[in-house]
């Protein structure tokens, strides 16, 4: 008798939740060390002027999710050490939370979960470079252009600066050479593939 097998249920959204923000509380970069209680050393997304809200891309296995955290909103967890203490329905819970790098380990539902933070712009840009030219990874504005034709560069040069989802990221030189052509200029609006820059191999 054949046996039908369910697909795998999807991790629940307050794993996610839970990973985002002992990603969060864990983060020990400031943008100001000399002056710990200034705002701009905080890493809870505040912005003048905007909400203060961070997005973290997550994945776990072959799932992707975006979680966005508000920081004025109440937190029912709280990371301390490698344990992730956590408040549902009057009762506490605690959690193992291990942090290697770009990687949490999250205990849940007797499982260790890997759980990683992933950068969606370099990925897509990953998939754009090809014979030697540079594409857009995704829609955005060009907020500056490092270098001109002509100009020898080294491999991880950046190239051209796009703001994309909130962020400014490089496009960076995936080789040595010599920048052959520019398709862009700054505050220029550009679209998902495309081209940016022509690089010829040295």
């Amino acid at each position: 008798q054949e046996q039908l097998l369910s697909a795998p249920a999807a991790r629940p959204e307050l794993l996610w939740q839970a990973a985002a923000d002992a990603f969060r509380q864990g983060s020990v970069a400031r943008l100001r060390e000399d002056d710990p209680h200034s705002p701009w050393s905080r890493n809870d997304g505040w912005r003048p002027g905007l909400p203060s809200e961070t997005d973290l891309h997550l994945a776990c296995g072959d799932e992707r999710h975006l979680v966005r955290l508000r920081g004025t909103a109440p937190s029912t967890l709280r990371l301390d050490g490698e344990r992730l203490w956590q408040e549902q329905d009057g009762i506490t819970r605690q959690r193992l939370a291990i942090r290697r790098g770009n990687a949490l380990y999250l205990e849940w539902d007797g499982e260790l979960q890997r759980v990683e933070q992933v950068d969606p712009v370099a990925e897509a840009q990953a998939a754009h470079a090809h014979h030697g030219g540079l594409t857009a990874p995704m829609n955005g504005s060009i907020v500056r252009v490092l270098v001109e034709a002509g100009q020898a560069v080294e491999a991880g040069t950046a190239l051209v600066v796009l703001e994309a989802m909130k962020m400014e990221h490089s496009i960076r030189a995936p080789h040595a050479g010599t920048v052959k052509a520019l398709y862009c200029s700054e505050g220029e609006l550009v679209a998902e593939g495309t081209a940016l820059v022509e690089l010829e191999e040295a």
